[in-house]
């Protein structure tokens, strides 16, 4: 019983954080190829999280998807940004762009 009662946890942890999981799926990636934005760019290798996760909801937003141009002025905005933000943080070692200043 007891392994049957670990082994359901553990599928279970398994399961839901699989379903929480974050970043560019290669469907993401195909996009943004058209886009001239190749996988391996560094300003997609320094994407956190948060922005991984902006970037995908942008690519996949349901709203912009019978819009292409639409949806790649969107994606283009944000990449602008990030660009923005990495530029930022390399010009302020140690800080974050997002971090709340004291």
């Amino acid at each position: 019983m007891r392994y049957l009662t670990l082994l359901t946890t553990t599928f279970v942890i398994f399961t839901v954080a699989g379903a929480f999981a974050f970043g560019l799926s290669d469907t993401d990636y195909n996009y943004l190829e058209t886009l001239q934005v190749e996988r391996t760019s560094i300003l997609l290798k320094n994407l956190s999280p948060k922005e991984q996760a902006r970037l995908h909801a942008l690519i996949n937003d349901e709203k912009t998807k019978g819009d292409t141009i639409a949806q790649a002025q969107n994606v283009n905005d944000a990449l602008t940004q990030f660009s923005a933000n990495q530029l930022w943080e390399r010009q302020n070692p140690g800080q974050l762009w997002d971090a709340q200043r004291k």
